[in-house]
């Protein structure tokens, strides 16, 4: 909405782009050491015209499709809808990539989704969500009707099966392997100070301020979270976090301008291959409550997250089990 023009409806106008081009210009000549970055909320072929021709808008847009697309993937169990958007992510240069991320501290905003998902598979978000003690955001259209436009809640709470008790250990599972997915793909991942540390929806904090968004922005106190850091649920997301930065930061195969290639193994499991030169990593992550088995190709493969080899052939995949293969 940068550029106001009377008979449009003012979005992604022309002249917007053109500012855009013109910013990264000064930039490239003043300040090549600066990134610039979008941060547009709209579907996804939207979204990615800001890399322009991939050297003159932003070197990164925000993977803004990316958090509903998830969700979408745990809530079903079936990773192929993600899988199929991701295959089809392509960059217009290798000077350009995503800023991928899962939480903020806004809501999951859905309308990057349509046109992927059904709108009867973002009501079914929405609903689910709304089980799991979270809120959802509405927008009016011209028409005069209303649609979802954000859910509000902690993206782990968000995760999670409303009628399924679950303890801190399942959560903590469920939550990382949806982190993987965000870390594994091309792109600078963006991790949320909550997510880091494994926060839960603030409900109190909604009825104390009286906003929707305020769910996942509650203010933690240093010495009851350092507290909070040696047991539970923290202890448990923190340190499974730290293992896959150590891993992704170690590993040439994830350069966020690197390669990548979206394999099928099973339904249920998001495989991505990851390369940058002669490094290769594959990464499997189980999105569903149920054990799979899945064909690896070749042989000789290393869990980079546990340093434990696989036999060749077929690999059982606990619920929402990780491996990032070597």
């Amino acid at each position: 909405f940068m550029w106001k023009e009377a008979g449009t409806n003012c979005l992604h106008r022309p002249q917007t782009h053109a500012l855009i081009q013109l910013l990264r210009a000064v930039l490239d000549e003043v300040a090549p050491q600066v990134a610039l970055i979008t941060e547009t909320n709209v579907p996804h072929e939207e979204n990615v015209s800001y890399f322009g021709d991939g050297y003159n808008e932003a070197q990164m847009v925000y993977n803004f499709s990316l958090p509903p697309l998830t969700l979408h993937a745990f809530h079903t169990g079936d990773a192929s809808t993600l899988a199929r958007w991701a295959r089809d992510l392509t960059l217009p240069s290798d000077r350009v990539t995503f800023f991928n991320f899962l939480a903020s501290h806004d809501g999951i905003g859905v309308t990057p989704a349509r046109g992927i998902l059904s709108a009867d598979d973002i009501d079914a978000l929405a609903e689910r969500v709304e089980a799991l003690g979270g809120f959802v955001s509405y927008k009016t259209n011209a028409d005069g009707t209303q649609s979802v436009y954000e859910l509000n809640v902690n993206y782990l709470d968000a995760l999670g099966d409303p009628h399924t008790f679950e303890d801190d250990a399942l959560a903590a599972r469920r939550f990382l392997a949806s982190q993987a997915i965000m870390l594994a793909l091309r792109g600078v991942p963006g991790i949320y100070f909550h997510s880091l540390f494994g926060s839960r929806s603030w409900r109190a904090g909604v009825e104390l301020r009286g906003q929707k968004r305020t769910i996942n922005r509650e203010k933690l106190q240093r010495e009851r979270l350092e507290l909070e850091l040696q047991e539970g649920l923290r202890r448990r997301v923190f340190a499974g976090y730290r293992r896959l930065l150590q891993v992704r930061t170690t590993e040439m195969a994830f350069d966020p301008y690197g390669e990548q290639r979206i394999l099928e193994l099973h339904p249920s499991v998001f495989a991505v291959e990851r390369c940058s030169g002669p490094a290769k990593v594959i990464c499997l992550h189980n999105v569903s409550g149920e054990g799979v088995a899945v064909q690896l190709p070749g042989t000789g493969w290393t869990d980079l997250l546990t340093e434990k080899t696989l036999g060749s052939g077929e690999v059982a995949m606990s619920p929402y089990k990780v491996l990032w293969l070597k």
